[in-house]
């Protein structure tokens, strides 16, 4: 008689050269009996509950077939040469962004510099291993973003409905969603985000109708002043409601603190617009969309404002306070608070200035904790802007003498061993400090691969005798640095230290 595959214990191989396959085995050791690290050709450990730190042991004591394989992207090849079979196999890189490969499941959570993988997660990835889940795991999916912004914006339509006429209407549900009202595709968009995420969130397929009979009236009621119903909305929350666990909750807005008189929020994140489109409506105060590159405000005339970001946004928020906003900073995100401030410094800086709001995604909450924020004491933003001040100088000079040093060998006939030699131990500097940034795919020429991979192949090219590949070498070399330029502004690295 065979045992069910659920009951059997499991095992899993961890390929990876650095430090991350001892974490990712002793979070696997959570579920799985058996752990296997693959660090290179010649080192192979075995994790069980009686060995947790590991053991040595010898290429042939390794299994032939595992129940899960989870391989780094920049251990790829080493992962194909070991040429073990596996019912699943996933990939992890720095960022937490593979890119889509058949046959292979992404795991989309960072996992350096902050190993971000949860027991939660590893529960989901056994019982899907196991299969007594058919449901992806949450960490392979994308984040839920139209489920969470349709709840929280029926919460407040149900709240506020018969004081507030405008919630009623489609374009302030159009604009909470982050769309516009001439967009005539905008109804297939959201159709298709809402089959995606009910798979993902596991939710009960009888009331997705009603969900999706709300977004139909949402889309097809632009031109005209035809009211959202409050039947259709009533229909659709507890719907919505379900997969967060919420029951409805009735908010005092007498105890709400009014102090600010602005609310800003970062594009690309429709739980960021949502968010900031709620609080807009029900304290009454303006709000303003803004990007990552914006220029063109006076930073200082919005002490009096809080912005709305996503933890992924937060790489923008060094170069807001350098441009002089001293606002107070809510951040979307399921980490608690005290974890979160001590993966990023910059959150620490003035005491009731920073929050997180968490995924309960309950309107009252929501606007507790926005009561609860103040702008940064002046003392405390000038400390915090000196000391961005002296990063972000820090970081131009690294650069730009590695800049000088390929604009000077690339005007000489030979190579300069110790200028390369520079340029190589600025790299090795930048790979340890920006991790996230070395580890992200960009294409230089005609290839894809990391930033870091550019880098060695650059290096290794550019001592080459033949004088046309020294010179694409060279011109790989600079290309990306100036990746890496952008890269460090839009991932924060060197400016949010946890130190």
């Amino acid at each position: 008689m065979n045992t069910p595959l659920s009951q059997l214990p499991l095992i899993a191989y961890v390929i990876c050269r650095d430090t991350r396959n001892s974490l990712w085995a002793k979070a696997l050791l959570t579920n799985f009996s058996e752990v296997y690290i693959i660090a290179s050709n010649s080192d192979y450990r075995k994790f069980s509950h009686s060995d947790t730190e590991g053991i040595i042991i010898l290429k042939n004591k390794l299994p032939t077939f595992v129940n899960a394989i989870f391989f780094h992207s920049g251990d790829e090849l080493l992962w194909r040469s070991c040429q073990v079979n596996s019912q699943y196999i996933f990939e992890f890189n720095t960022p937490g962004t593979p890119e889509v490969k058949e046959g292979i499941l992404p795991i989309l959570r960072q996992t350096a510099p902050n190993f971000a993988i949860k027991p939660k997660d590893i529960a989901e990835i056994a019982d899907y291993v196991s299969g007594q889940c058919s449901s992806l795991p949450l960490i392979c999916c994308k984040t839920l973003e139209l489920l969470p912004a349709l709840s929280l914006l029926s919460q407040t339509y149900i709240e506020v409905y018969s004081q507030q006429q405008e919630v009623s209407y489609s374009s302030w549900w159009l604009k909470g969603l982050g769309l516009s009202e001439d967009n005539p595709t905008q109804t297939d968009y959201l159709m298709s985000l809402l089959d995606s995420e009910w798979q993902i969130s596991g939710s009960n397929g009888n009331d997705k109708q009603d969900v999706a009979n709300l977004i139909h009236h949402i889309t097809s009621s632009i031109n005209s002043q035809k009211q959202i119903p409050l039947h259709l909305v009533e229909a659709a929350a507890p719907a919505l409601n379900y997969y967060f666990g919420l029951q409805s909750t009735d908010v005092n807005f007498d105890k709400i603190k009014q102090q600010f008189n602005s609310i800003l929020a970062f594009k690309g994140s429709l739980t960021s617009i949502t968010t900031a489109v709620v609080i807009s409506t029900l304290m009454n105060i303006s709000m303003l969309f803004i990007d990552e590159n914006e220029h063109q405000y006076n930073w200082k005339d919005f002490k009096k404002s809080v912005v709305i970001m996503t933890e992924d946004q937060l790489k923008y928020l060094p170069m807001l306070r350098l441009r002089n906003f001293s606002g107070a900073v809510l951040v979307l995100s399921s980490t608690p608070f005290s974890i979160l401030k001590q993966q990023y410094r910059i959150l620490r800086f003035g005491h009731g200035s920073h929050d997180c709001y968490g995924s309960s995604l309950v309107l009252n909450n929501l606007l507790n904790q926005l009561g609860e924020l103040v702008p940064l004491e002046p003392e405390n933003f000038k400390l915090l802007q000196k000391e961005l001040q002296v990063m972000e100088n820090n970081r131009n000079n690294q650069i730009t003498s590695c800049m000088e040093n390929i604009k000077y060998i690339k005007n000489l006939p030979n190579e300069d061993k110790q200028k390369i030699k520079e340029i190589e131990k600025a790299i090795e500097q930048w790979g340890a400090d920006a991790r996230v940034a070395c580890h992200t795919v960009v294409k230089i020429g005609d290839e894809r691969q990391q930033l870091q991979q550019h880098f060695q192949t650059a290096l290794k090219d550019i001592i080459i005798q033949d004088y046309e590949r020294r010179y694409e070498a060279i011109c790989r070399l600079e290309e990306a640095f100036n990746h890496l330029i952008n890269l460090l502004q839009s991932t924060g690295e060197k400016f949010i230290s946890s130190r």
